[in-house]
Protein backbone atom coordinates (compact mmCIF):
# COMPACT_ATOMS: atom_id res chain seq x y z
CA UNK A 1 0.00 0.00 0.00
CA UNK A 2 2.86 2.55 0.73
CA UNK A 3 4.26 1.53 -3.07
CA UNK A 4 0.71 2.24 -4.53
CA UNK A 5 0.48 5.92 -2.49
CA UNK A 6 3.94 6.63 -3.93
CA UNK A 7 3.30 6.08 -7.17
CA UNK A 8 0.43 8.32 -7.64
CA UNK A 9 2.22 11.34 -5.65
CA UNK A 10 2.83 13.78 -9.05
CA UNK A 11 6.05 14.46 -9.53
CA UNK A 12 7.86 17.46 -11.01
CA UNK A 13 10.17 16.09 -13.89
CA UNK A 14 12.97 17.76 -14.74
CA UNK A 15 11.53 19.18 -17.88
CA UNK A 16 9.17 20.96 -15.89
CA UNK A 17 12.04 22.43 -13.66
CA UNK A 18 13.59 23.23 -16.47
CA UNK A 19 10.27 25.30 -17.90
CA UNK A 20 9.96 27.06 -14.57
CA UNK A 21 13.21 28.05 -15.01
CA UNK A 22 13.25 29.23 -18.31
CA UNK A 23 10.23 31.29 -17.90
CA UNK A 24 11.68 33.47 -14.56
CA UNK A 25 14.59 34.37 -16.59
CA UNK A 26 12.40 35.37 -19.28
CA UNK A 27 10.15 37.24 -17.29
CA UNK A 28 13.38 38.86 -15.36
CA UNK A 29 14.70 40.04 -18.95
CA UNK A 30 11.52 41.81 -19.42
CA UNK A 31 11.73 43.58 -16.34
CA UNK A 32 15.13 44.91 -17.30
CA UNK A 33 14.77 45.92 -20.54
CA UNK A 34 11.79 48.23 -19.43
CA UNK A 35 13.44 49.76 -17.03
CA UNK A 36 15.66 52.07 -19.18
CA UNK A 37 11.61 53.05 -20.45
CA UNK A 38 10.96 53.94 -17.01
CA UNK A 39 13.79 56.19 -16.54
CA UNK A 40 13.31 58.45 -19.44
CA UNK A 41 10.07 59.38 -17.97
CA UNK A 42 10.84 60.18 -14.55
CA UNK A 43 10.68 63.85 -13.58
CA UNK A 44 13.86 66.10 -13.37
CA UNK A 45 16.39 65.23 -11.73
CA UNK A 46 15.71 61.66 -11.61
CA UNK A 47 17.81 60.95 -14.37
CA UNK A 48 21.09 62.71 -15.49
CA UNK A 49 22.27 63.94 -18.82
CA UNK A 50 24.32 60.99 -19.45
CA UNK A 51 21.31 58.72 -19.52
CA UNK A 52 19.51 60.28 -22.22
CA UNK A 53 22.76 59.32 -24.82
CA UNK A 54 21.18 60.52 -28.53
CA UNK A 55 17.35 60.93 -27.49
CA UNK A 56 16.03 64.51 -27.88
CA UNK A 57 13.69 65.65 -25.06
CA UNK A 58 11.54 69.34 -24.98
CA UNK A 59 12.44 71.56 -21.87
CA UNK A 60 9.13 72.67 -20.03
CA UNK A 61 8.78 75.88 -17.85
CA UNK A 62 5.36 75.89 -15.79
CA UNK A 63 3.23 77.59 -15.45
CA UNK A 64 4.04 79.38 -18.79
CA UNK A 65 1.60 82.58 -19.66
CA UNK A 66 0.77 82.33 -22.93
CA UNK A 67 -0.78 85.75 -23.24
CA UNK A 68 2.50 87.28 -23.11
CA UNK A 69 4.92 84.20 -22.32
CA UNK A 70 6.33 82.17 -25.26
CA UNK A 71 8.71 79.67 -25.69
CA UNK A 72 10.65 79.50 -28.92
CA UNK A 73 11.96 75.79 -30.00
CA UNK A 74 13.64 73.79 -32.05
CA UNK A 75 16.15 76.78 -32.50
CA UNK A 76 19.46 76.72 -34.00
CA UNK A 77 22.45 77.82 -31.66
CA UNK A 78 22.75 80.58 -33.93
CA UNK A 79 18.99 81.43 -34.11
CA UNK A 80 18.73 81.18 -30.08
CA UNK A 81 22.16 83.29 -29.58
CA UNK A 82 20.11 85.97 -31.46
CA UNK A 83 17.10 85.94 -29.67
CA UNK A 84 18.57 85.67 -26.07
CA UNK A 85 21.17 88.46 -26.73
CA UNK A 86 18.22 90.76 -27.75
CA UNK A 87 15.83 89.71 -24.61
CA UNK A 88 13.13 92.23 -25.35
CA UNK A 89 12.39 94.72 -22.64
CA UNK A 90 10.87 93.54 -19.33
CA UNK A 91 11.51 90.21 -20.08
CA UNK A 92 14.16 87.53 -18.54
CA UNK A 93 14.95 85.09 -21.62
CA UNK A 94 15.82 81.41 -20.64
CA UNK A 95 17.85 79.16 -22.61
CA UNK A 96 17.87 75.10 -22.77
CA UNK A 97 19.51 72.43 -25.36
CA UNK A 98 17.29 69.95 -26.25
CA UNK A 99 19.71 67.15 -26.68
CA UNK A 100 19.85 66.97 -30.07
CA UNK A 101 21.59 70.74 -30.96
CA UNK A 102 18.69 72.82 -30.80
CA UNK A 103 17.89 74.79 -28.12
CA UNK A 104 14.16 76.19 -27.03
CA UNK A 105 14.48 79.73 -25.34
CA UNK A 106 11.56 80.96 -23.06
CA UNK A 107 10.78 84.73 -23.21
CA UNK A 108 9.35 85.16 -18.98
CA UNK A 109 7.77 88.38 -17.99
CA UNK A 110 5.68 87.48 -14.55
CA UNK A 111 7.35 87.14 -11.52
CA UNK A 112 6.20 83.72 -10.52
CA UNK A 113 7.92 80.69 -9.33
CA UNK A 114 7.91 78.16 -12.56
CA UNK A 115 8.69 74.26 -12.07
CA UNK A 116 11.49 73.43 -15.06
CA UNK A 117 11.55 69.60 -17.07
CA UNK A 118 14.00 68.30 -19.27
CA UNK A 119 16.48 71.58 -18.44
CA UNK A 120 19.62 69.08 -18.79
CA UNK A 121 23.40 70.33 -19.35
CA UNK A 122 23.93 74.19 -19.74
CA UNK A 123 22.13 76.94 -20.81
CA UNK A 124 21.92 81.08 -20.33
CA UNK A 125 20.08 83.55 -18.94
CA UNK A 126 19.43 87.09 -19.83
CA UNK A 127 17.75 89.21 -17.77
CA UNK A 128 15.74 92.35 -19.48
CA UNK A 129 13.64 93.48 -16.89
CA UNK A 130 13.13 96.74 -15.30
CA UNK A 131 15.64 97.26 -11.99
CA UNK A 132 17.23 93.95 -13.14
CA UNK A 133 15.32 92.46 -10.73
CA UNK A 134 17.47 88.90 -9.19
CA UNK A 135 16.89 85.75 -10.62
CA UNK A 136 15.75 82.85 -8.38
CA UNK A 137 17.24 79.30 -9.04
CA UNK A 138 16.37 76.28 -6.65
CA UNK A 139 16.80 72.99 -6.63
CA UNK A 140 14.59 69.74 -5.70
CA UNK A 141 14.61 71.18 -2.01
CA UNK A 142 13.49 74.75 -3.50
CA UNK A 143 15.80 77.11 -1.42
CA UNK A 144 16.46 79.56 -3.77
CA UNK A 145 19.78 81.18 -4.30
CA UNK A 146 19.22 84.87 -6.10
CA UNK A 147 21.46 85.77 -8.93
CA UNK A 148 21.98 89.37 -9.84
CA UNK A 149 21.72 88.46 -13.87
CA UNK A 150 21.35 91.54 -16.16
CA UNK A 151 21.93 91.82 -20.24
CA UNK A 152 25.03 90.40 -20.70
CA UNK A 153 23.32 86.80 -19.43
CA UNK A 154 24.91 84.47 -17.06
CA UNK A 155 25.73 80.77 -17.95
CA UNK A 156 23.57 77.88 -16.18
CA UNK A 157 24.38 74.43 -15.52
CA UNK A 158 20.66 73.25 -15.09
CA UNK A 159 21.06 69.30 -13.70
CA UNK A 160 20.77 70.68 -10.26
CA UNK A 161 18.08 73.20 -11.35
CA UNK A 162 14.15 72.31 -10.74
CA UNK A 163 12.67 75.48 -10.07
CA UNK A 164 13.08 79.25 -11.36
CA UNK A 165 11.91 82.39 -9.76
CA UNK A 166 12.38 85.16 -12.49
CA UNK A 167 12.29 88.43 -10.16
Amino acid sequence: MVMAFMANTPRVSRKGVLAIVAAFGILLSVFSMTAPTARATEAKGAGRTADVGAMAWSPGVRPLYTAKESALRHLTTDERNRIINNCQTEFLCVAAGEGNGLHTVFKLYYCSERTLSNFLGYGAIVNNQSGVAPVGLAGQDKKYTYYDVDIRGMRVYWDPIWYLDPC
